[in-house]
């Protein structure tokens, strides 16, 4: 999969993609189409010219190709627009009744990486942010009247109880959670401790039960709210060395999928929304001590925190549920396991290779 992940990295692949965007954009290949036929004769040419085609080309064919191409495009823009409002409880319009100064977050792990840059984010806009880390609090968030950092262990029910109480009494009630504390240790499956295993899937995924019983049942009652679940590109893609957080995941990815459907089909709560952000490999503080990461990243380009952040933050701002995947041109991994077995199998072979120097 490195090979690959390098091929859909590099600049001309990024340049194909935008093209073939731009190429099934309904405005565009009908704006194509409609010049094409009430084009004279001349301008045909000027146009078939500019578009690099062959003037001997048979016009007729070139029409019915537009002609498909805009079939492709609607088609395209129809199937994405049914998505986004499916994802939105089928809703047409956003929710009104969000103003981003009364507005409260709680965020896991936001002391470092990819959560203190969206709690940057957040407090730009005056949302009011409360942080759940074991961390100590960057000095950048010392003194910001917007931000409330509880030491807290997300493994421990107990812990979190009593700083959701806290939350309640410096705050009051949450309407945005953030479920994005992550952790990983580059182990392969014969060599992992079963200590390591539970600690990360306790922190990767059982916390966002712990967290969202705490306080969903208060967006519930107002119908209105976003559980936000940071999972990882990793959880429809399976990596050598990394089984304990692939599969904590795809866990965590189920539980998103899971949560909205009873959102909407238990409790009447279309107004609550979820969202999944799927980044691909990150450069954050917990890998830095990870030996052979610098040979993988020679292969495998990585995200920045702000970059990730700015996708979540963004998703919050937008009032819309939905799945983000990070970077966007690289949707096409969540279909992974769809794909040929030959394929699957290269890929995770070619992975396993590159990860093999990290420990």
């Amino acid at each position: 999969m490195s090979l690959m992940l390098q091929i859909a990295s590099s600049t001309p692949a990024k340049a194909l993609i935008h093209l073939n965007g731009l190429l099934l954009s309904p405005a565009f290949s009908g704006s194509l189409l409609c010049a094409f036929i009430f084009a004279t004769e001349a301008k045909k040419l000027q146009l078939l010219k500019a578009l690099r085609v062959p003037p001997t080309i048979d016009l007729e064919l070139v029409k019915r190709g537009l002609q498909i191409l805009l079939g492709l495009s609607v088609v395209r823009y129809v199937n994405s627009t049914l998505s986004s409002i499916a994802l939105n409880s089928w809703r047409l319009t956003k929710p009104g009744n969000w103003q981003w100064n009364n507005e409260i977050a709680v965020i896991t792990g936001g002391c470092s990486g990819i959560g203190k840059c969206t709690v940057d984010r957040l407090v730009k806009r005056g949302v009011r942010v409360a942080i759940f880390d074991i961390q100590e609090a960057p000095k950048s968030f010392h003194n910001n009247d917007l931000i409330r950092i509880y030491q807290c262990d997300i493994t421990d029910r107990d812990s979190v109880a009593q700083a959701a109480d806290r939350v309640r009494e410096d705050f009051g009630q949450p309407s945005i959670l953030i479920n994005n504390a992550g952790i990983t240790k580059p182990f392969a499956i014969m060599d992992m401790p079963m200590e390591v295993i539970r600690k990360i899937f306790e922190v990767n995924c059982f916390a966002h039960w712990t967290t969202v019983q705490e306080f969903l049942p208060h967006m519930m009652r107002l119908n209105k709210g976003h559980v936000v679940t940071v999972a990882s590109l990793a959880g429809h893609a399976s990596i050598a060395k990394a089984a304990d957080y692939c599969a904590s995941k795809s866990a965590a990815i189920a539980f998103h999928e899971v949560l909205g459907a009873e959102l909407r089909s238990f409790y009447g709560a279309d107004g609550v929304m979820t969202s999944v952000v799927n980044p691909n490999f990150v450069r954050t503080p917990f890998l830095d001590n990870v030996e052979g990461l610098k040979e993988m990243q020679d292969q495998i380009p990585m995200l920045t925190p702000e970059q990730v952040a700015d996708r979540i933050a963004g998703q919050i701002f937008s009032r819309t549920a939905g799945e983000v995947n990070v970077p966007s041109h690289m949707d096409y991994i969540t279909g992974f396991r769809g794909w040929p077995h030959w394929i699957q199998i290269f890929a995770r072979d070619s992975m396993g290779k590159a990860a093999a120097s990290i420990k």
